[in-house]
């Protein structure tokens, strides 16, 4: 039976209260951020115990302190449930006292908590989530999404290569609403770049045997062969497997973390194709702060950990300017002050998206890489502009017209 956990002298202090208490605290106590992740499942690697990790180095930046009051980092598992995910941050808002919640691995839970702190107007910063919806239809004005979305994933991946003769797709698409935006977006793409998507094929969201799916790609001699969601690993070793690169295709994947392709080996995972706004080995400053994590955490940062901490860093730097937590006082800096870290630079516009530039990659050779960790080389940079979705035709309540 799922239990929420928090604590509960709070419980006991929210019942016995009155109700100007807490609103006096509310502005005296510790500012409470909450990483609400995936703790222990299929995602912990790329999120979960890291994102905690990154957001307390993100804390340590204030000195644990931000005018006056101690910053608290505190955690809780969704278990990749969106009613679970929206109980928590429901509690957590409720009595728990937290001022924002951060990371929300899985698109599903992300659009079950920006629906509770729109109802709440709190605060979310989503490193995790990439549901268009967040920035569309169903955006909130704390809701903030940092890292990646899916429009951006298939702009990128398919701009960059399109643009480089990559000019005819075969989707592998999964059955989800995540690979059916993603097979939208990029289909978009390919309309404005004169290129073809010259099949579709769908699997359920649990599969692992791409067997069928691959030989018809390699049948459609497309270019580029495409996964929109799932199991990357089991579609990449197939798919060499049955010779698919050394019969002159390519892959790419639309959502891939480094974990994964290190848990490939580039020797599997070489000539993969894939879209990122992180990646350790860009420049000084990223390799400074993965050095940092690593000491700290023990393993390397995702893309995710990235964003988490550059998320929570921003929104401590607008808690500051603005001088208090007041939430539409804390959303205006947000926006207002420009996003500058060691892993992120860019704005927030009015839809709540980072805009950020974001990176082609291709896998690297085993001869080529240098480091265990070295898996990486650049193809191309997408300008912040050309990444995001067009306001003008934004579904956001939020956005002036």
């Amino acid at each position: 039976m799922f239990r929420l956990s928090f604590f509960t002298t709070l419980v006991a202090l929210a019942v016995a209260a009155p109700s100007g208490t807490f609103a006096q605290g509310a502005q005296s106590g510790p500012i409470r951020i909450g990483v609400l992740s995936d703790m222990n499942g299929i995602f912990s690697s790329i999120a979960g115990p890291g994102s905690v990790h990154a957001a307390r180095l993100a804390a340590e930046d204030f000195g644990g302190q931000v005018l006056g009051r101690k910053i608290e980092i505190i955690q809780g598992d969704h278990q990749n449930k969106a009613d679970i995910g929206a109980a928590i941050a429901r509690e957590w808002i409720d009595v728990g006292g937290v001022t924002a919640i951060t990371e929300v691995i899985g698109s599903a839970v992300g659009l079950a908590v920006q629906s509770v702190i729109r109802q709440k107007d709190k605060i979310a910063l989503f490193s995790g989530s990439g549901a268009d919806d967040l920035i569309g239809k169903q955006c909130a004005p704390g809701g903030f999404v940092w890292s990646f979305n899916t429009y951006t994933q298939a702009k990128v991946t398919g701009t960059a290569l399109m643009g480089r003769g990559y000019d005819s797709w075969y989707l592998v698409s999964q059955d989800s609403a995540f690979g059916a935006s993603i097979e939208r977006n990029l289909a978009q793409v390919a309309r404005v770049r004169n290129a073809k998507i010259v099949g579709t094929a769908r699997f359920p969201v649990v599969n692992q045997d791409f067997s069928s799916f691959l030989l018809n790609a390699q049948a459609s001699r497309a270019k580029v062969i495409a996964l929109t969601g799932g199991d990357v690993s089991a579609f990449v070793k197939q798919a060499h497997e049955f010779g698919v690169v050394a019969g002159g295709q390519n892959l790419s994947a639309m959502m891939v973390w480094i974990q994964w392709v290190h848990a490939l080996t580039a020797q599997r995972a070489q000539g993969l194709f894939l879209s990122s706004s992180f990646y350790w080995d860009m420049n000084d400053r990223t390799r400074a702060w993965t050095k940092r994590f690593l000491a700290r955490a023990g393993f390397m940062p995702s893309m995710t950990h990235a964003g988490s901490y550059s998320a929570v860093k921003h929104y401590l730097k607008a808690v500051a300017a603005a001088g208090t937590t007041d939430n539409k006082k804390v959303i205006a800096e947000m926006r207002r002050v420009p996003v500058d870290d060691d892993t992120a630079s860019g704005r927030v516009r009015e839809d709540g998206l980072l805009l950020r530039d974001f990176y082609l990659f291709e896998v690297k050779k085993p001869s080529e890489s240098k480091s265990e960790w070295d898996l990486y080389k650049l193809v191309s940079t997408v300008k912040a502009d050309e990444a995001a979705p067009s306001l003008a035709a934004s579904e956001c309540p939020n956005v002036k017209r």
